[in-house]
Order: C-alpha cells, then structure tokens, then sequence
C-alpha cells in the first residue's frame, strides 16, 4: 500500500509488524464494524502494546481503518488484475473475476462505506476512501465491461459503470447466500457460483419463446 497517504511510513525493520496490525485489524473491523474495534484489541491480537500502535498510526482508531481500506482495495485492485488477464473474451473474463470476487469480503462492502461516512469526521478523508473504491476497484470491472462494449460483445445501450455496479450486486448476493447458507450440502462450489451468475448476466434467465406450428 502507499504508506505515506496515512499512518506513520514504517522503516525496513518496521514493516513485517505494520503488516500484521493491517491484517488484524482488517479482520476486526470486518467482523465488527469501526465502533466495535478497540486500539487496546487490536494491540492484544498483534501482541505489541498500546503504544508500539499509535506509533504507526498516530491519529488512533480513524487513521487505522483509513490504512485497513486502502490496503485491501489496493490488494483486491491487484488481484482483479491477475485474475483476468489470462482473458480474451467477456465471458472468460467474467468468469474468471467472479471466481475471484467470491473469495473477498466483497459483502462488507456496504457496512465499510456506512462506517466511513459515520465514523470519519474528516470529509476529506472520507472522499479518499471513495475516490479509491472508484479508481482501483470499481474502475477495473467498469473497464472489462467497456472493453466487451467497444468489441462489441455487450449491448452498448448501458453504460459500463451501470454494468459494473449490477454486476456487484450480484456478488454481494451471492456472497451473503453463501455465508448465511444453513447446510454445507446446500452449498455450491465457486467455479460453478461463477459460471451460472455469468450465465444469467450475459444470457439471461428467460427461456426460449416456443413458436407454435400451426
């Protein structure tokens, strides 16, 4: 992540320990939401004290989370990227993003943005966090899907960021069916997940109209 945007930028030596508050963190701030986590718990988790963790994130709690975000949206960014470029072809593409996405967190999405419009006093700060969710997230699935309107695969009648927020409704769905599924034999494996939401985005679920013969 680009540590000089927040927190304190970790020396050589620093680095490992400013790597594991960000991932536990992370976790806690997933699980709980901003007002659930603690500095102190956080400090607890990583095993450094109270102090050791404002020194890498002097302004506290607001400055922690801020790190958190950029670095999973950073991370996810990256990851999209790996994930489709073995791609040709919108639906490859698809397929292969969405295999991705249902392995994210992607449904805490809306509870992340709700904490940083909440908790977040600086408006500033708050515009970071969505400028970075537009422009090394959401901008990368708006661009598949503009690159399958400029190949003429998609209907040009919707614009690609329309798309794209459908598209993450979807996955969002999916990942809450997924995580609040009762039984493990309920359970659909993730390439197919992706397979059949592509299927319906891209083909749609109405059957074929039979003509009579008459």
């Amino acid at each position: 992540m680009t540590n000089k945007q927040v927190g304190h930028q970790p020396s050589h030596i620093d680095r490992e320990t400013w790597r594991q508050i960000l991932k536990a963190a992370e976790e806690l701030f997933l699980a709980k939401g901003y007002k659930g986590v603690s500095m102190k718990e956080v400090a607890d988790v990583v095993q450094v004290t109270p102090a050791a963790l404002y020194y890498h994130f002097p302004q506290g709690k607001e400055d922690l989370f801020m790190s958190v975000i950029q670095a999973m949206f950073e991370e996810w960014s990256a990851g999209i990227s790996r994930a489709i470029a073995p791609a040709h072809s919108i639906r490859e593409r698809l397929n292969l993003l969405t295999s991705y996405l249902l392995t994210l967190p992607v449904d805490h999405f809306p509870v992340l943005i709700q904490d940083a419009k909440e908790q977040i006093k600086d408006r500033e700060k708050q515009r970071a966090i969505f400028r970075q969710l537009r422009g090394t997230f959401q901008q990368h699935i708006a661009d598949a899907f503009q690159q399958a309107i400029d190949a003429g695969e998609v209907t040009a009648d919707i614009p690609a960021n329309l798309l794209a927020s459908m598209y993450l409704g979807l996955i969002i769905a999916l990942l809450q069916d997924m995580h609040f599924s009762a039984k493990d034999s309920e359970r659909i494996e993730v390439p197919r997940l992706a397979s059949i939401l592509v299927s319906v985005l891209l083909d749609g679920i109405a059957c074929p109209v039979q003509q009579n013969n008459t």
